[in-house]
């Protein structure tokens, strides 16, 4: 009876990996790549600037040369620069959806380009989220995810299965016979990580429905004239984010489309600040410690340990290829022979 829940056991698992092969190797190869996001990201201009700059413009200065030279446009976010060499951006809402580059020395505009035009990094991203097909995609890249839990609990509860058979004792004398071995092996070491790792995307590529329902974001206490986005200048919100989290520097600000919603700030670490337009108020602060939602885009994007983290994703994404691609080629050997 055991040997026969194992055979299907390995059938199921066969014919998993053969199912969702081909996204795993597309998600595997991407993630390699942008492993080194920032480091590709700001490798050239318009994003890299020619001469670093040591001691930036502030934000309402860089945004006001943006609105100025783009009066009919809204402003959504505004980048600021976290390194010397990195320029700020804004991304304008209106017409025609903008990306604007901003040297934060001089709040001269560099060059301009459509929002939605993605470049071979922005699409590589979609790809690895799945987005190039939209929400059919996303839900097909997170299912691919959840599939290597089970290819990982099959696998592990044959690896045991077959430790506890009359071949333990040849095994061990033959060490590492082949790719099946090292497949095998692969699996039971870094099959659980791969696992977290690919579980945490499947998550995050729905992260934003996910906070919504389980940490939202917070609602304005006092109602406030739809005519008047605030009544407070950027520099004295700005001071208020600031001052309420001084553990990171400011990476983004969000502008509110309306006037019931507050102002948005990210920090280069991940947290969120929240605060209100017309008192200044500090409404909510979200850190990666606040709660397990915000865990996920540090942890799938190693960013959380903070050192070598891009590594041990480049480590994990070839163990999966290897893992995908030696899995297939014993699966046809299998069954091969079955279709003679």
């Amino acid at each position: 009876m055991s040997a026969a829940i194992s055979k299907k056991l390995w059938f199921c698992h066969l014919y998993l990996g053969i199912a969702i092969a081909f996204p795993l190797l597309i998600i595997a190869a991407s993630g390699i790549v942008l492993s080194f996001y920032d480091d590709l990201r700001y490798a050239a201009p318009p994003y890299r600037l020619a001469t670093p700059v040591y001691q930036s413009l502030d934000a309402d200065t860089l945004a006001e040369s943006v609105r100025r030279h783009f009066p009919r446009h809204r402003m959504e976010v505004l980048f600021l620069p976290t390194a010397p060499e990195r320029s700020a951006r804004a991304r304008l809402a209106g017409p025609e959806p903008l990306l604007v580059f901003v040297h934060p020395g001089t709040a001269d505009i560099l060059a301009v380009k459509g929002a939605a035009d993605l470049d071979w990094l922005d699409w590589l991203r979609e790809l690895h989220r799945g987005s190039v097909l939209g929400l059919p995609g996303k839900i097909a890249a997170s299912m691919a995810g959840l599939g290597t839990l089970f290819l990982w609990a099959m696998g592990v509860w044959l690896w045991f299965r077959r430790s506890a058979t009359a071949n333990r004792q040849r095994r061990r004398i033959k060490f590492c016979p082949g790719a099946v071995a090292i497949h095998r092996q692969s699996g039971l070491l870094l099959g659980g990580p791969i696992t977290v790792l690919a579980l945490l995307g499947a998550l995050l590529n729905f992260a934003g429905p996910l906070m919504q329902w389980l940490d939202p974001p917070p609602a304005m206490v006092t109602p406030t004239s739809t005519q008047r986005l605030t009544m407070l200048p950027l520099p004295r919100l700005v001071d208020a984010a600031v001052n309420g989290y001084r553990d990171s520097p400011l990476e983004r600000i969000y502008f509110p489309a309306t006037a019931n919603q507050p102002w948005r700030f990210r920090f280069l670490d991940g947290s969120w600040g929240f605060v209100d337009g017309q008192n200044g108020t500090l409404l909510k602060l979200k850190t990666p410690s606040s709660h397990w939602t915000m865990l996920l885009y540090p942890l799938h994007s190693g960013k959380l340990p903070d050192i070598y983290g891009h590594w041990l994703l480049v480590l994990f994404g070839l163990a999966l290829l290897f893992l995908v691609g030696s899995g297939l080629r014993h699966g046809r050997r299998i069954i091969k022979p079955h279709r003679r």
